[in-house]
């Protein structure tokens, strides 16, 4: 007998390919649609088909900002004058008021505050990490769930 024999019925697939946990990710496809939770109270921030946050201009006037739920979609409309490339000084939860802004951490292109709230991703809800500037686009995951997810216009393609 020859002990060499692949099992009946496995493939070359099946004895080659090695499952790797970066397999098993899910992608976020540009244009998902995301469904937004505060990280402190965990309320919905999804409101009208938009994220609605409590904010603070760099002036110091309060107001709301409603920002777009689909993934790589950078719309947003506020009742109070928000000024391209200017940092918002607080972007706040509407239901607790607590701040979404995190201390010491910075956008990954350049010096601006970063705000975080939890997206829903299948089955679960995952930190998104996001400029405060008005009209900055950078994004993204927490680190420890890239194992996980992957966005659509992630560098790892």
């Amino acid at each position: 007998m020859d002990e060499k024999k692949p099992p009946q019925g496995a493939s070359w697939e099946d004895l080659l390919w090695q499952q790797h946990r970066y397999n098993d990710r899910t992608v976020i496809k540009s244009g998902s649609y995301l469904h937004g939770y505060c990280p402190h109270c965990h309320e919905s921030l999804t409101q009208d088909d938009s994220i609605r946050l409590e904010t603070t201009s760099a002036e110091g006037v309060d107001g709301w900002i409603e920002m777009s739920p689909y993934l790589n979609v950078f719309e947003h409309r506020s009742n109070i004058s928000l000024v391209e490339g200017q940092e918002m000084s607080d972007l706040r939860c509407p239901h607790c008021h607590h701040t979404l802004r995190l201390e010491g951490r910075h956008c990954g292109r350049g010096e601006a505050h970063v705000a975080c709230i939890l997206v829903g991703i299948s089955t679960m809800k995952v930190p998104l990490y996001f400029c405060s500037r008005i009209g900055c686009h950078w994004h993204e995951i927490d680190p420890d769930d890239i194992h996980k997810i992957i966005l659509d216009d992630s560098a790892e393609w």
